[in-house]
């Protein structure tokens, strides 16, 4: 059986008018002007396709200096090197997938001893097979499982590329006893690919090597389709970058059924990475605080564009002394080096492709995109760009503003513990609100925005970034926080502190207050106004609107002879708007202030030290409903009244209509002003820019 992957429509690609089919690699390699990228439902496939084709442009045009580099470009379309090569006896044969003499990045002849056969789930991580953690897959092993040789062909390179470490790997034939797996090249980090306008730009974009002259010498390197002899599973030298581009990770032997499908195969450990490659070229890199050179990983817990300085800019050691080292994937190497006017003209995105796992076990692969203008690549570390440096202040922002969001949320969990929790159960219980998932995930189109908008007004860009931020923040708070507002005093109590310490650390000021007031609640309040006037008062229109807060005496309808013309016609509101008119003549201070305060922020101005029998009435308040509330609420405006404290009596009205709302919104305004004790500040101060 044959299945030539040089000849076989297997690698599906999007072309420019959106459509996508399956090409062989001779038929995509000349269509490639005409395709805009490989696309799979799998990222880890795209990402592994790439790496074929760039192993085998490298192969065929070898390292390329700066001029042919621009001179295959400009061409717009591979040369007949490339087709020569892959036509050469070099290949001829060498790319059969079941080939009995050599398998296409396979082990031709391995066979397990006892001829033991392994699923060919094995050959992707998100497929579960044997003792691998279902996550993304759930047929069991016991179940009929094939793939059509296509998409074997494509998994194969995944097992080549991402297989992940662990686990015992068996014995063979041929070589004996195998070491147990290790990671295969791309695990570990983030594949990052400049990506043009079409799949030739994105080839040639990234085809740039290290040069090692060493390596450039070695007639040994060679790529896996053209080595001969078989290779034993432990470590060795790498003979050079096409020997790494397609590095043998895993000894398999693909077993074909009549269909052609695959079911079974088999698997061992195949070579350990190699030590000589420090740097995978096509991972970005930073120094930790320990100034250890660490890849930049793809992560549930970090969104991936926090990452963009390392992608764009020289990597810098906290160390005084040391020059910065670039440590940027090749595509951003090669815009950095390159001075090209094609490449100016283009609209480029950085694809970033990888697996996050734990343990040997996939948790999420990722394919995301960035906007990547070129003003925002650095080309002198000596002489860094205004617009680079804007870049960095505004992760930088997004970081200081995420964790200003834990703090807040800390300050809340505390008060949802008892009094003097351990620290750890506190951590505890902010990593179980995490704030962050309704944080990090908002940000992602924003930042896209912000890079663009670097390139036209970096001062206008840094100023909407800044903004955007503080709002998402506000707003993962609560939506972090949402169910609680739902429960008891306590909850309320910590959301209030925790909302105002959240609002001073981002604009460098407590809420203002602000409330809209409705046509019906000001004219009834206008008209108690002149009822209570001090120097001509209402006294028997007073006494009827006292009388109508004792229920029992059921004079209720006495006041609402002189409201009357001023209710609303819905019974529930105008209950509220005669109740109130009844407390306004028990304590009939008029308000003189002209922002509002809610019966919260009163209740604070008359218990600033939040005594113990004062705190307790007030919870108490929060918690009533009905009668129970009207009832509460007369005894503490007479409390009010014997401090002569004016009641806001419009806010407290609009409130009360809105008391039994859901979402306790009323109930939280209240806490947050008594508890988290507002001071007003000047609008202009914010604390975002004082970090600048």
């Amino acid at each position: 059986m044959k299945y030539d992957l040089l000849t076989e429509s297997w690698i599906p690609a999007l072309d420019l008018q959106g459509v996508t089919n399956e090409y062989s690699i001779l038929s995509l390699l000349e269509a490639a002007p005409k395709l805009k990228r490989i696309v799979h439902e799998k990222p880890l496939v795209v990402a592994s396709v790439q790496r074929l084709l760039l192993a085998i442009l490298y192969r065929s045009y070898g390292y390329l200096e700066p001029d042919e580099w621009d001179e295959v470009f400009a061409a717009g379309e591979f040369d007949e090197q490339v087709s020569s090569y892959l036509g050469s006896p070099k290949c001829v044969e060498r790319f059969d997938l079941f080939s009995e003499t050599n398998p296409f990045f396979q082990t031709a002849n391995f066979t397990k001893e006892k001829g033991v056969t392994t699923s060919v789930k094995k050959l992707s991580p998100d497929l579960a097979s044997g003792n691998n953690k279902t996550l993304f897959n759930h047929i069991a092993d016991n179940h009929e499982f094939s793939l059509p040789a296509n998409e074997a062909a494509l998994q194969l390179l995944v097992c080549q590329y991402f297989s992940l470490g662990g686990g015992v790997s068996g014995s063979s034939v041929q070589f004996g006893k195998h070491p147990n797996l290790t990671n295969a090249p791309l695990v570990g980090g983030a594949v990052v690919m400049v990506e043009g306008e079409n799949l030739f730009q994105t080839l040639m974009l990234n085809l740039h090597m290290p040069k090692n002259e060493e390596w450039l010498e070695r007639k040994t390197d060679l790529p896996v389709w053209e080595q001969n002899e078989p290779e034993q599973p432990q470590a060795r030298e790498m003979r050079g970058l096409s020997d790494y581009l397609t590095w043998r990770a895993r000894h398999v032997r693909l077993l074909p059924q009549k269909d052609g499908s695959v079911a079974r195969m088999f698997f061992a450990q195949g070579l350990p990475n190699p030590k000589e490659m420090e740097q995978e070229p096509y991972f970005a890199y930073y120094f930790n605080k320990e100034d250890k050179k660490l890849p930049v990983r793809l992560s549930f817990e970090r969104a991936f564009w926090l990452n963009t300085a390392s992608l764009l800019q020289y990597a810098k050691s906290s160390k005084v002394g040391i020059e910065p080292e670039d440590l940027r994937p090749a595509g951003i190497q090669l815009l950095a080096a390159e001075d090209n006017e094609l490449i100016d003209k283009l609209k480029l995105n950085c694809q970033l492709m990888g697996l996050e796992n734990k343990k040997a076990n996939p948790l999420a692969w990722f394919e995301e995109r960035l906007p990547l203008p070129l003003n925002l690549v650095e080309k002198d570390p000596t002489q860094p760009s205004r617009d680079g440096l804007v870049l960095l202040k505004g992760i930088q922002r997004a970081e200081i503003i995420h964790r200003q969001l834990l703090s807040a949320v800390r300050t809340f969990a505390s008060h949802l513990l008892p009094d003097g929790a351990r620290t750890q159960d506190i951590s505890t219980k902010v990593e179980s609100i995490n704030p962050a998932r309704f944080y990090w995930p908002k940000l992602n189109e924003p930042f896209e925005q912000f890079i663009w908008a670097l390139s036209n007004n970096s001062e206008e860009a840094k100023f909407s970034w800044r903004k955007v931020c503080q709002e998402i923040a506000f707003a993962a708070f609560e939506g972090a926080t949402h169910s609680w507002c739902y429960g008891g005093v306590r909850a309320q109590k910590g959301l209030s502190i925790a909302k105002q310490q959240l609002e001073e650390s981002l604009y460098g000021r407590t809420w203002q207050r602000h409330v809209y007031w409705s046509q019906d609640t000001q004219d009834i309040i206008r008209q108690l106004y002149q009822w209570g006037n001090p120097d001509y008062p209402k006294r028997d229109i007073l006494a009827a609107l006292r009388k109508s807060l004792d229920l029992q005496k059921g004079s209720q309808l006495t006041a609402i002879s002189y409201l009357g013309p001023l209710l609303s016609s819905e019974d529930e509101r105008s209950k509220v708007q005669a109740f109130v008119a009844g407390l306004f003549a028990s304590h009939a201070k008029v308000y003189q202030e002209a922002q509002h305060s809610s019966f919260g922020h009163i209740w604070y101005q008359a218990d600033k030290d939040q005594r113990p029998g004062m705190s307790f009435r007030f919870e108490c308040l929060l918690e009533a409903k009905g009668e129970q509330l009207e009832q509460t609420l007369r005894q503490m405006v007479q409390i009010l009244k014997s401090k002569d404290i004016a009641i806001d009596y419009r806010t407290l009205m609009e409130d009360l209509y809105h008391w039994d709302s859901d979402d306790k919104r009323i109930q939280l305004k209240w806490a947050r002003d008594y508890w988290a004790k507002p001071i007003q500040s000047d609008e202009s101060t914010d604390s975002a820019d004082a970090t600048n």
